[in-house]
């Protein structure tokens, strides 16, 4: 077994407050609700990651404290960089680089476009462009754990829609 990456887009914003930054924006009901289905589906199939990055914006955090409320995570395992607030491909890829190390799987929870940039940057995407709406997460697995995300390819093992999960 090599090295599990999940990358899952924040989700639903809501977008009701006048004068809320976009930084500062919450999520709203739907969001809640797609957010734990997430958690749900990742306790129930094992599907825990070692570490966990997310952006520091609101709807980010909102994200990964609901999708990780179940899965029973050590001290530490979730960190929150601001660096990954509407971060582009080349952040992200740095963010990996700087997390992966001493660990097996790494989650990272943030933005699009950023975020669909990555899914189809890491994998090969020969038939269908992987398209990263809010609170989809997708799972990629390398055949080595010293992957370069900058070079090497995954292979997209999962993509979980929380449409499509009951």
């Amino acid at each position: 077994m090599g090295f599990h990456l999940y990358i899952m887009r924040h989700a639903k914003s809501d977008w009701s407050g006048h004068g809320i930054s976009d930084f500062d924006r919450p999520i709203n009901q739907r969001g809640h609700k797609n957010a734990k289905r997430i958690g749900r589906w990742m306790l129930d199939n094992d599907r825990i990651p070692e570490k966990i990055v997310s952006s520091s914006a609101v709807r980010a955090k909102q994200t990964t404290e609901l999708v990780t409320a179940k899965l029973k995570l050590a001290p530490g395992v979730v960190l929150y960089d601001k660096d990954l607030y509407l971060a582009g491909l080349d952040t992200l890829l740095e963010c990996i680089q700087l997390y992966k190390n001493d660990c097996k799987s790494l989650m990272l929870v943030a933005h699009n476009p950023g975020m669909e940039q990555l899914v189809n940057y890491l994998i090969n995407t020969k038939v269908q462009k992987v398209s990263m709406t809010t609170a989809n997460l997708a799972i990629i697995e390398f055949s080595k754990n010293d992957f370069d995300p900058e070079i090497d390819k995954g292979e997209l093992i999962a993509l979980i829609k929380p449409k499509e999960l009951n």
